[in-house]
């Protein structure tokens, strides 16, 4: 019995997008709405019907069997391409409007993928910013009765701090700005219902060039002042007030950089500047001005340390250390805070604050001493980038 070919006039049915031939089927550009799998198994299964039509025989022409192996061939393409896109979809990457692969082999895919990649990378921008507000509250209520004594007392501390840095191969700028200002009650007390703990409004910039691999010319200046008045215990004497004091430094020098996160600079060229607007109600001595001295003038050396560790994602640890000296009187001031993040918007803070200062020397001393503060907080925190 002789076998019967099938005319490709025969063929009926098929969508728009598809042609077929005697020999093979070529597929068109598809829209992203088809769903791939349903259609190839609905290509392969007419295909068959027409190959199969003839249901005298079991015999099939060699063009059937090209154009059944022409299917195979073009399903396992399809399907694969599906995949890569799959996995394309998956990857980290701004969504292209109106891309289109042209391409149907996998590795053409991939190629284009990478040179999606690299292209964004090269428009990244050099300017990296970065925000973090923090409030945290602390409430404590005694009876007047109760055995170990004690007043009731509510405290209060806002932290609002910003980076904006430009960063290239040869040159980068660090900005940051911070304002800290924080307030508590406490009940013996009788003047003040409420006592500025803590206010601080501080700036400071550096600008670095690249001269050998780590190591950079340096020039830094930074700017801090407090805003509200802070008055001593049961006394209208104040400690601070607006713009009172207000201290500037800058230096010139070097920053190294050893490893990432850590800055040292040496300043053998260092100003500093303290200035008071208020000399009749704030006391210049505790500042290390002479009494009635509005502003003092010092130039010397410095050295300014800088380091962040993170030895876990919810563990964040910044310390800085400051040292001047117009080789008359010394200032060492540390600062280390220690941010322990507990879920998305919460988290605490432990700060340790210990300064010295030669020039200043309290009433009722005979010489200068350490200084120390320390605060422990929890509550709301979150970053922006």
């Amino acid at each position: 019995m002789m076998a019967q070919h099938v005319s490709p006039d025969s063929v009926q049915s098929f969508p728009d997008t598809v042609q077929l031939y005697p020999d093979t089927f070529r597929l068109s550009e598809q829209p992203a709405t088809v769903d791939m799998d349903e259609f190839l198994l609905d290509l392969v299964l007419q295909q068959s019907e027409t190959i199969h039509r003839n249901d005298t025989t079991d015999t099939l022409t060699l063009a059937d069997l090209m154009r059944l192996d022409s299917i195979q061939r073009e399903a396992h393409m399809l399907d694969s391409m599906r995949i890569v896109n799959a996995e394309l979809e998956l990857q980290e990457i701004p969504e292209v409007t109106n891309a289109v692969i042209e391409r149907s082999w996998v590795k053409d895919a991939e190629e284009d993928r990478k040179d999606v990649v690299r292209a964004i990378q090269a428009m990244k921008s050099p300017w990296h910013k970065e925000a973090t507000l923090m409030v945290q509250i602390t409430q404590n209520y005694v009876t007047s009765n109760w055995y170990q004594g004690g007043s009731s007392s509510f405290a209060g501390l806002g932290i609002a701090k910003g980076k904006i840095n430009y960063i290239s191969d040869r040159f980068t700028w660090e900005n940051t700005g911070e304002w800290r200002i924080g307030g508590s009650t406490i009940s013996a007390d009788s003047l003040h219902k409420v006592n500025t703990t803590d206010d601080l409004l501080r700036f400071y910039t550096k600008a670095n060039l690249r001269i050998v691999p780590k190591l950079f010319t340096s020039i830094s200046g930074e700017l801090e002042t407090r805003l509200l008045p802070t008055y001593k215990s049961n006394s209208m004497e104040l400690k601070s007030g607006p713009f009172s004091p207000v201290r500037f430094n800058m230096a010139v020098g070097l920053d190294y950089k050893p490893v990432k996160d850590l800055s040292i600079s040496v300043s053998p060229l260092s100003y500093k500047l303290i200035h008071l607007m208020d000399t009749i109600r704030v006391s210049g001595t505790d500042y290390g001005l002479e009494t009635g001295q509005r502003t003092q003038h010092n130039v010397g050396s410095s050295v300014r340390v800088e380091y962040t560790w993170k030895p876990v994602r919810e563990v964040a640890l910044e310390s800085k250390f400051y040292f001047y000296t117009n080789y008359y009187h010394v200032e060492i001031d540390l600062e280390v805070n220690c941010d322990f993040i507990i879920n998305r918007f919460m988290s605490a803070r432990l700060m340790l604050h210990p300064r010295y200062d030669s020039s200043v020397i309290m009433k009722g001393d005979t010489h200068a001493k350490i200084q120390f503060r320390e605060l422990l907080s929890i509550g709301f925190a979150h970053k922006f980038h």
